[in-house]
C-alpha cells in the first residue's frame, strides 16, 4: 500500500496559477496565462531560465516522479535565488528534523514577505505539523488553507488540484477533481473556476492517477485499472505511470505483472527508487 498511503496523505505538487511572464517559451506557455486580478499563486520568476526550471519541476511534482522534481526545483533556485514557492515544495522534500528543511521554511517566509495574500497562504501551509512525504500540500489541516486560496481564486489550477485532492470524502474528491478534468479537458465547468487563459492539459494525466487511487481506496479496482491504464496512455514517457500501474497488479497479488510494470518504470528512469524499492520487495517474497 506504498504509494496510496503517499498519494492520499502526503503527495505531489504542480503549478499553474502564477504571474504572468513575459518572454518564454512554447512549452512554458502550457502553464502560464494571463493574471487578471492579482490573485494567483505568484511562482514565476522574471528569469527565462528559471522559469524553465519550474515547469519541468512541476510536471514530475504533479505525476509523484519526486526525484526529478527536487532536480529541477533546485536547479530553479540557482536560476533565481528570490523564488519563495519552491521553498515550500523542497522543504517537503527535506528530511523530517534536518537542516535543510529549516532552511527551505525560513526562506520561504522570509522570500513571501512583499507577495499577495494567496501566496502568504501558501507558504502558511508550512506551519501544518508534518505528516510524511511531500508534506505540507496535502496533510492534516491543509484542506482549509486550500480552501481559503480557493475562495481568493477560484481560477486557480493549482489551487483548485489540491483543493479536490484534499477534500474530506472520497465520493467528494472523485467529484471534485472529475470537476477539475472536465474545465481543463473540455473547457466545461463553473465560469468563476474556469481559468482566463492558458493551456492546463499537463495536468490532466496526473489528474487520471490521483482518480484511479480514489477509486481503488473506494474497492472499485477495475475502475482504478481501466484509470491506472489510461494514466500509461497519457504519459507514456513518465515513470510513476508504470509505478502505479505496478503497485494496483502488487495490491491484488499479482507479483507477475508487478514486476512487468515496475521495471518498465525503471526503464523510463533508472534511480527511481519506489520502483526499485518494490522490486526488491517482490524478489523478497519468492
Amino acid at each position: 500500500m506504498k504509494k496510496i498511503l503517499l498519494i492520499f496523505f502526503f503527495a505531489l505538487l504542480g503549478c499553474d496559477q502564477v504571474e504572468p511572464q513575459k518572454n518564454v517559451s512554447e512549452e512554458d506557455n502550457m502553464w502560464t496565462f494571463e493574471d487578471t486580478d492579482g490573485t494567483y499563486i505568484q511562482w514565476l520568476s522574471e528569469k527565462s531560465n528559471a522559469n524553465e526550471m519550474l515547469f519541468h519541476a512541476m510536471k514530475h511534482m504533479y505525476n509523484v516522479e519526486r526525484q526529478k522534481s527536487q532536480t529541477f526545483f533546485e536547479k530553479a533556485l540557482e536560476y533565481d535565488s528570490n523564488l519563495f514557492a519552491p521553498h515550500v515544495v523542497l522543504a517537503g522534500l527535506a528530511r523530517k528534523g534536518s537542516n535543510k528543511e529549516k532552511m527551505h521554511i525560513d526562506k520561504a517566509k522570509e522570500l513571501v514577505s512583499n507577495n499577495n495574500e494567496t501566496s502568504k497562504l501558501f507558504v502558511s501551509l508550512l506551519d501544518i505539523e508534518r505528516g510524511g512525504a511531500n508534506w505540507p500540500l496535502i496533510s492534516k489541516g491543509a484542506h482549509d488553507l486550500w480552501s481559503r486560496m480557493r475562495k481568493l481564486e477560484p481560477k486557480g489550477k493549482l489551487i483548485h488540484y489540491f483543493y479536490a485532492f484534499t477534500t474530506p470524502g472520497y465520493d467528494n474528491k472523485i467529484k471534485e477533481m472529475e470537476n477539475l478534468l472536465k474545465e481543463i479537458k473540455y473547457k466545461e465547468g463553473d465560469n468563476n473556476s474556469m481559468p482566463e487563459s492558458g493551456d492546463h492539459t499537463y495536468m490532466i494525466p496526473p489528474i487520471i492517477n490521483s482518480l484511479g487511487y480514489f477509486h481503488y481506496a473506494k474497492g472499485d479496482k477495475l475502475k482504478a485499472k481501466k484509470l491506472f491504464e489510461e494514466y500509461i496512455d497519457s504519459y507514456p514517457n513518465g515513470y510513476n505511470p508504470y509505478d502505479s500501474m505496478g503497485e494496483f497488479y502488487f495490491n491484488v497479488g499479482d507479483f507477475e505483472n508487478a514486476l512487468i510494470y515496475y521495471n518498465k518504470a525503471i526503464d523510463n528512469y533508472p534511480s527511481s527508487i519506489p520502483a526499485r524499492t518494490m522490486l526488491n520487495r517482490i524478489n523478497n517474497k519468492k
